[in-house]
């Protein structure tokens, strides 16, 4: 893939949580007592995973210090 940022090569890989915990974006990262489905701008990338890792496939601009994912909607039915 190619960096949308600065047109160079990315590197394929994977972004992982580093519990097991799903991850998820949002326009704030909410407080711990908040309900996180609540915070503007929320997306869920993906569910939970007991017993491992969660991960999504992404690729890394090593010059632009960017990480590019792409999250599939089946990640939003989990």
């Amino acid at each position: 893939m190619i960096c949308p940022k600065c047109g160079k090569e990315t590197e394929k890989g994977y972004l992982f949580s580093s519990k097991d915990g799903a991850l998820s974006f949002a326009n704030e990262v909410p407080g711990a007592l908040e309900n996180a489905k609540k915070a503007e701008g929320f997306v869920k990338l993906t569910g939970p995973k007991v017993g491992g890792r969660t991960s999504m496939e992404a690729c890394r601009c090593d010059a632009c210090r960017m990480i590019i994912i792409s999250y599939r909607e089946e990640a939003a039915k989990i």
